[in-house]
């Protein structure tokens, strides 16, 4: 008996395609360190939980040629279980998820009968640290932080005896984005040829950098006495850092993750757990030297004026262009490529910490999108998120055009630089 097809919006069927057609793999991880009790038995019911509530996350891919569709899985979601070294070094403790994570996203979602996501375990007897990676085609950041609050809120639960709520199942009745985006949109830019790909071969790896919840207040006051948000301050000073190490030219450009749920009619839920975002590109001009305020206040106001003028609209426009005629994977990479640059995703997501017994403790995300970049255009990806208070940045960068030293020395440049705001 064929399994049962669901079709696909614009948006999904892109990831999808352009999973298919690179030579790596464009899966994203969420790490939840914890302290506090976890059993097995707890943490398979709430997946199984979990997976009841969505439909993307039952959900497998099948593939017909060039073309895919998703289908039900029954399938439960894949546990790996690995010791957590809670007992070693505190630093080796704090580095323990990179391993497990790029395993983890190194790993293809084929489709075909499996889940499109999984999570790995690292598990002490007193915390540890869940590791949650999707297919980037069912999921994005922020459903996926709503992913994490659900998980351990029904982990809680399980741990007293009780039950969480019943949550709707959002996706099985999401509008399609033709009509939840529809109005009046300029005609979408001629979609480019270019010529085959050649980072075949390329890997990925991340840096990480943390600042204190005095520290991430700092940064935010001072962004807000000027009027800004606080990607634009983040992003001046990631951009800041990388034209001082020379791994980007001067004349660049900061690409933007823009989440398209706010610009929804009616507005889409966060628990929703379908791909959202669009990219925004903003050509701009770095001196490392100037003070920071100086390109806060220029990415501030171009995207600003990008976002007045539905420039995320047309974004989506371009990425229904590209799939008009039905391309194959390579195809629509070939449309797709971008002149290199910096991709922020940012946000202050509203999850507990506090779930029964079980504290969360830290909180942040890795995007693999292996690879991205041809050789000689270099990329670096910057994600943050703010969690309890305290602001976590992390450094995506192709290993071949940065080691995990120099990504080290980067982020704590623009660490010192957000430090030293007054």
């Amino acid at each position: 008996m064929p399994l049962e097809r669901s079709p696909m919006n614009v948006l999904e069927r892109a990831e999808c395609l352009l999973d298919a057609g690179s030579s790596g793999n464009m899966n994203f991880t969420v790490i939840a360190g914890y302290r506090g009790p976890l059993g097995s038995a707890g943490l398979q019911q709430a997946l199984a939980v979990l997976q009841a509530e969505h439909q993307l996350l039952r959900s497998t891919l099948l593939w017909e040629g060039d073309h895919c569709r998703f289908a039900a899985c029954a399938a439960p979601i894949p546990v790996t279980v690995q010791p957590w070294p809670a007992n070693h070094d505190p630093q080796v403790a704090s580095q323990a998820w990179k391993p497990v994570a790029m395993e983890a996203l190194r790993q293809r979602f084929s489709g075909g009968g499996e889940p499109l996501w999984r999570v790995s375990w690292l598990a002490g007897d007193a915390g540890g640290e869940l590791l949650l990676t999707f297919h980037h085609g069912i999921a994005d950041g922020l459903s996926a932080m709503a992913l994490v609050q659900r998980l351990f809120a029904l982990l809680a639960a399980a741990a007293d005896g009780s039950e969480a709520p019943p949550q709707p199942d959002w996706d099985a009745a999401t509008p399609d984005l033709s009509q939840a985006f529809a109005s009046p949109r300029p005609e979408p830019p001629a979609v480019s040829h270019l010529p085959d790909r050649q980072d075949v071969g390329l890997s990925t790896s991340y840096g990480l950098e943390q600042l204190s919840a005095p520290a991430t207040q700092a940064v935010m006051a001072w962004t807000r006495q000027r009027g800004l948000r606080l990607n634009a301050t983040l992003h001046a000073a990631f951009l800041q850092a990388l034209v001082a190490a020379e791994v980007l030219p001067a004349q660049t450009t900061a690409t933007t993750v823009v989440n398209l749920r706010n610009l929804a009619a009616p507005a889409l839920p966060w628990e929703l757990m379908r791909l959202l975002r669009v990219c925004v590109d903003t050509p701009v001009a770095v001196d490392p030297e100037a003070p920071l305020e100086l390109l806060a206040g220029q990415l501030h106001r171009v995207l600003q004026r990008q976002l007045q003028e539905g420039a995320p609209l047309q974004a989506l426009d371009a990425i229904t262009a590209a799939l008009d005629d039905g391309p194959s994977p390579q195809q629509l990479w070939q449309r797709s490529w971008r002149q290199g640059g910096l991709i922020t995703n940012l946000g202050r997501v509203p999850v507990h910490s506090q779930h029964g017994t079980i504290t969360l403790q830290r909180l942040f995300f890795v995007a693999n999108v292996e690879p991205v970049a041809l050789p000689d255009r270099p990329l670096a990806v910057l994600g943050a998120l703010t969690f309890n208070e305290q602001l976590s940045l992390t450094c995506f960068h192709i290993e071949q055009q940065l080691d995990d030293r120099g990504a080290a020395d980067i982020l704590a440049d623009m660490k010192g630089r957000l430090l030293s705001l007054r």
